[in-house]
């Protein structure tokens, strides 16, 4: 089973959390349809899940009947996606927003790989900037780097401001 993520679904921890809500989900399913079967009837309320994970249920589900089953299957490319997905870390000065979270991995899965997971960081002592972090790569392009690269230049330019 293919799974596509959406942009919200950027890093390794949203994938556990997805995770996480579908195991729930399929225990409570087990358990209601064990009383469906023996008592001949089911609870009227669903059992409230992250939006994520519904929308996963949803997407897998494709219209057919929901099954424990399925619900494994679910659960196995949700794990399978953790564990071959590229990963990129993304080092930032401040917590980043929403927004710049979802723009940031809908370029990368465009850029660089549909399934690529960005998790994102932040160290206030990077000044500014940007720090990337592929596998054994890393790619700094803070401000700090700049500063400590341009030492002997630096109080000069404080001068002149």
């Amino acid at each position: 089973m293919k799974l596509q993520l959406e942009s919200n679904l950027s890093s390794p921890q949203d994938i556990k959390a997805i995770i996480m809500e579908v195991k729930r989900y399929a225990k409570w399913f087990a358990q209601e349809s064990v009383k469906a079967r023996v008592s001949g009837t089911a609870t009227k309320e669903p059992l409230v899940i992250a939006e994520p994970a519904a929308k996963m249920i949803n997407q897998a589900a494709n219209g057919k009947p929901l099954s424990s089953q399925l619900l494994e299957e679910i659960i196995s490319s949700l794990e399978e996606v953790l564990a071959t997905s590229p990963h990129i870390v993304i080092t930032l000065a401040g917590v980043p927003s929403g927004s710049l979270k979802k723009n940031i991995t809908q370029w990368c899965r465009k850029s660089i790989s549909p399934g690529i997971l960005v998790d994102f960081r932040f160290n206030a002592t990077i000044l500014g900037g940007m720090v990337v972090q592929f596998g054994s790569h890393v790619y700094d392009w803070s401000f700090r780097r700049l500063i400590l690269a341009n030492r002997a230049k630096f109080p000069e330019v404080l001068r002149n401001v």
